[in-house]
């Protein structure tokens, strides 16, 4: 009987994915459906029987695979249970093209990063797709002179002493030495394209504290698009707000927020034309930008639907995912249908459901606290959140929070710590354990080799290569443990090593090791704890590691002499 749940939960799995997974590697996985235990008993007795159908025209069919693969999946559960995270890698399973998970980052103006930081994180982590800035409006434009300063000194409070103008994020922005040109053109120089969210002002707006109108938004909106896109022609995308419902910030409601999102693409639409900016090289505007739960997308997508106006853009839909220390396991379903619950909110209004979806902040725990295993724990599943979203929603831009902050706000969060001055050197900035991460999981490039991996597992073993290199990596979301992984075929990778020898170099992150937190001399990085010469026998190779700890992670980089 509970090899048959697994077929059945397997099979319902492959239906969400099954034009992006092949069907040996999507019968190995199998998440934690948890929702499925709530539907009424009739309509479990219903897909039951469905399901069974199909096995039975499977077998009629001669595919034997899909069953072998889905029962092997129970197996191997039940085998990861015990304290060794063991793996049978065949390097001549290719699976897939890598994807590229680290491809999509954030900034903050909150503290605003040293220039640098786009010149380190390109060195780091490969060169961005898109990078997401900021842009406050308040700073750019004074409400009280009506003048613009596009390139105004970041986090100068100008407004301290005003008494009528929303605080909104003043009180825990910094000042600094950095002005906004520097760190537009910094981040967009080592980035393919831009995401600038556009902020503030909306609260004033809706309290009438201030003399301005809707009709000064679009006017303010417009000019900011127009310059910054001269001044940063890969200025692609432009998110309309921050986070809408949250006191904190605009602490709008659905409707409220949209009267600014139909200014924002009046004003989008308006630049546009006045730039001569069509097709391809148009700038795009999208929202809701939304936190909490995914149902926010859905209201916004209804008042669009209504909006009568012929002219109106939504060019792509973003918002934000964070989870508390339960929930994340708890959500997996939702999690891993993220692509299905959007389109299926764009089908309903007869959207196009090919537009780009951007989860534009996104950590597995927002802890509001800070503590060293804490971080460890976003460390840890930020590899998980990404790579099993590229499996069942790889049309979903994943953009984690954040290369830089403030540290005694959102150190938890932070890549990379240290000053922020114009001149601040590469060699002053320390990489955090997540930051860390993120280096692990950028050096797996070229081709995917399958392995077996399900989302509900307590572990994760990622695998890849590229021209004479191996990469292998395995993080621990259980109990501490040892790591044996036997590698096999590996005259596939490197067909010409005469010498029968391999360099293998082994690096780890845990709670004392690439760990700046717990050892303040560490200058940062992932730290190499093994470099050696190995024999081949037999095309086969035994990485292990023992004792690899709680949300620990191990990577193997192995390559020809």
């Amino acid at each position: 009987m509970i090899v048959f749940y697994k077929l059945y939960e397997t099979s319902m799995i492959r239906q969400n994915s099954q034009i992006r997974m092949k069907i040996h590697h999507a019968s190995s996985i199998r998440p934690l459906r948890t929702n499925y235990f709530r539907m009424k008993m009739k309509v479990i007795h219903k897909k039951f029987l469905l399901v069974v159908s199909l096995l039975m025209i499977f077998f009629s069919l001669g595919t034997n695979a899909f069953v072998i693969n889905s029962v092997s999946s129970v197996e191997s559960d039940n085998q990861d249970k015990p304290s060794t995270i063991t793996r049978t890698i065949d390097v001549s399973k290719y699976y897939r093209p890598f994807p590229e998970l680290v491809a999509h980052r954030n900034t903050s103006l909150q503290k605003a990063p040293a220039p640098v930081l786009a010149e380190l994180s390109n060195k780091v982590f490969g060169r961005a797709k898109i990078t997401r800035c900021w842009l406050n409006l308040d700073e750019m434009w004074d409400y009280r002179t009506h003048e613009f300063n596009f390139n105004f000194r970041i986090g100068v409070d100008k407004y301290k002493d005003e008494k009528e103008k929303f605080r909104e994020t003043w009180d825990s922005e910094q000042e600094t030495n950095i002005h906004f040109y520097d760190y537009l053109k910094a981040f967009a120089n080592h980035s393919d394209e831009v995401v600038l969210c556009l902020r503030r002002y909306e609260r004033d707006i809706l309290d009438k504290t201030l003399n301005i109108s809707l009709d000064d938004y679009k006017i303010i909106f417009k000019n900011a698009v127009k310059h910054y896109k001269v001044l940063c022609p890969n200025l692609r995308y432009v998110e309309v707000g921050n986070e809408y419902h949250l006191k904190g910030f605009m602490g709008a409601t659905e409707e409220e927020y949209y009267r600014f999102y139909a200014q924002a693409y009046m004003a989008v639409n308006e630049a546009n034309e006045e730039l001569g900016l069509a097709g391809a090289d148009r700038v795009l505007v999208g929202g809701p930008v939304s936190t909490g739960h995914v149902s926010r997308v859905d209201k916004f997508l209804a008042l669009y639907a209504a909006d009568q106006n012929v002219a109106k853009r939504l060019d792509f839909v973003s918002w934000h995912d964070y989870h508390q220390v339960v929930t994340y396991k708890e959500d997996t379903l939702t999690i891993i249908n993220r692509e299905k619950t959007v389109c299926d909110y764009l089908s309903k209004y007869g959207l196009p459901v090919n537009i780009p979806l951007f989860l534009t902040e996104h950590q597995p725990y927002h802890f509001s606290e800070d503590k060293v295993e804490y971080h460890m724990a976003n460390t840890a599943y930020l590899p998980h959140s990404l790579y099993f979203n590229s499996i069942y929603s790889p049309n979903i831009n994943i953009f984690p929070w954040v290369l830089y902050h403030i540290r005694e706000k959102q150190i938890r969060f932070m890549w990379f710590d240290g000053p922020n001055e114009p001149d601040t050197k590469e060699a002053e900035l320390r990489m955090l354990p997540l930051g860390a991460s993120m280096k692990m999981l950028s050096m797996h490039k070229g081709n995917e080799i399958q392995v077996d991996n399900f989302i509900s597992r307590d572990n994760l073993v990622l695998a890849s290569y590229k021209k004479n290199s191996l990469v292998v990596e395995a993080v621990n979301y259980g109990n501490q443990r040892d790591v044996i992984l036997s590698v096999k075929n590996l005259k596939d990778v490197f067909p010409s090593s005469k010498s029968g020898k391999l360099r293998l170099k082994k690096y780890l992150i845990d709670s004392k090791r690439s760990n700046c937190l717990t050892n303040p001399d560490y200058k940062g990085g992932i730290e190499q704890v093994e470099d050696r010469w190995v024999n081949i026998t037999g095309s086969r190779l035994t990485l292990k590691h023992d004792a690899l700890e709680e949300n620990g992670l191990v990577l193997w980089e192995i390559t020809k002499k």
